[in-house]
């Protein structure tokens, strides 16, 4: 399970936060496609953003 923080050139930033889902065992997952970063939520809706548009990306667990 993991939060995901995308901190944009712009000086934004986009944060993806572990939301869960009934059942357990889903969290957001974090993929590179292409030019594009593309985070997947807990019930595989997808997010795309170029990464022409990404300085750095965090992806930090919320269980050890």
């Amino acid at each position: 399970m993991s939060n995901i923080t995308m901190k944009m050139k712009d000086g934004t930033a986009r944060e993806f936060k572990h939301e869960g889902r009934p059942g357990g065992g889903y969290t957001k997952r974090l993929k590179a496609e292409g030019a594009f970063a593309v985070v997947t939520d807990e019930y595989d809706c997808k997010t795309y953003v170029p990464a022409a548009d990404i300085a750095e990306i965090i992806e930090t667990p919320t269980r050890w």
